[in-house]
């Protein structure tokens, strides 16, 4: 033996690394400064357009999201949520970065402890999940997490606003099925041979309270195929395509979600009302026969069975809003010379233009008394889930 101490060859690569650690972390934060920069003063220009200041105001109310919005503060809400969206863009990937980073950390570290030491499997079970990253990425990660929770907030204001718009002037017409009165007991025979049809022919007993859920249902899936041709006509009349062929394709698929979107509200809402209708009856007091009232409990619980489904896939449709938003935004942060931006007359989004039109031509009291019955219109779920947010995390 020569007596030659040797050196750990992990060791002569590790000081290297980090010493460039260093430097990217430096780098990540100066960039994760930059784009905070560059957002806050996009924001603060905005907040110097006329009308802003009011509007700024509604969005930090209570009550943001329930307002019926005038034509101009749609505007600012779609140009609102763009810039909040292109800077969750940008914070994602700066996340997605310093994450990789921080994971390449983390597999360095524990190689070099395990050419310096011998450890048992608890003790790397136990091994640190800091990094020379775990700072920024921690950073990058809140402002991340901040600025999606605002989409969230902005972007269900969006889809309830035209979710109203489309159900009071844009929704073919839908007129519910009247379910039978026997919970009260009017005329009602359950021993009756009277036969009900669905569309399709599907034969079913008057006296048994299903056969109500299954003909409203059965109204309703028939229905539902009227949106599309709904679609087609707004858009022909309203609609302005943008001359970006791929914009355009994201903003046809925008209208086609919040019109399913207002479509499955309807549905879930009929379904609801028909049940709290049989419950309000009290059957339990008003129906003796224990086996009609099993059966009226049983078409209740599918009645709110068919609800909740409708309820889901409206969350669906806004998630596919959210996340077609999303890619315009990727769009024109990925293309600024071609970037699309919201135009005052809502072109975009031909269910806001059309009712813009149609309010233009109506008598203020008209006007004033439409915008009463559109506050009635419960607005669309508020989820992160359901608004389709794929945001930094950490």
């Amino acid at each position: 033996m020569s007596g030659k101490v040797t050196k750990n060859p992990v060791e002569k690569t590790s000081r290297p690394l980090s010493v460039g650690y260093d430097a990217m972390v430096a780098s990540l934060q100066d960039k994760y400064l930059s784009i905070v920069a560059a957002y806050e003063t996009r924001l603060r220009m905005f907040q110097a357009e006329p009308g802003v200041k009011c509007f700024m105001d509604l969005v930090d109310s209570p009550a943001f999201h329930d307002r019926l919005f005038s034509p101009v503060e749609f505007h600012l809400l779609t140009k609102l949520l763009l810039l909040n969206e292109e800077f969750v863009c940008q914070l994602d990937s700066l996340c997605a970065v310093a994450r990789g980073l921080h994971m390449k950390a983390l597999e360095q570290s524990r190689a070099e402890r395990l050419h310096k030491f011998t450890v048992d499997a608890k003790t790397k079970r136990g091994a640190t999940k800091t990094s020379p990253f775990s700072s920024i990425l921690s950073m990058i990660s809140a402002r991340g997490r901040a600025a999606h929770d605002v989409s969230i907030r902005l972007l269900r204001a969006e889809t309830t606003q035209r979710c109203k718009i489309i159900s009071l002037l844009h929704m073919p017409p839908f007129r519910e099925a009247v379910l039978p009165s026997f919970v009260k007991g009017e005329a009602y025979d359950p021993d009756s041979d009277e036969i009900l049809y669905t569309s399709e022919g599907v034969t079913l007993r008057a006296a048994d309270p299903l056969s109500g859920v299954e003909l409203l249902r059965d109204q309703l899936q028939h229905w539902l195929p009227l949106v599309a041709p709904a679609v087609a006509a707004v858009e022909t009349q309203w609609w302005i395509p943008p001359s970006d062929p791929d914009e355009a394709k994201r903003q046809h698929e925008r209208t086609e979600a919040v019109f399913h979107a207002a479509a499955l509200f309807v549905t879930s809402n009929a379904f609801k009302n028909a049940a709290e209708q049989w419950k309000t009856s009290s059957p339990e007091m008003t129906v003796s026969d224990p086996d009609l009232k099993a059966k009226v409990e049983t078409a209740v619980l599918r009645l709110r069975s068919y609800s909740e489904e409708a309820v889901q896939q409206m969350g669906q449709q806004l998630k596919l809003y959210a996340q077609s938003f999303r890619q315009t935004a990727r769009a024109n942060l990925r293309n600024p010379q071609n970037r699309w931006d919201p135009l005052p007359d809502s072109s975009h989004a031909p269910d806001i233009r059309g009712a813009t039109e149609y309010e233009a031509r109506n008598a203020p009291g008209e006007s004033a008394a439409a915008k009463e019955q559109a506050t009635t219109v419960a607005d669309v779920p508020k989820t992160q889930d359901d608004q389709g947010g794929d945001g930094p995390a950490s």
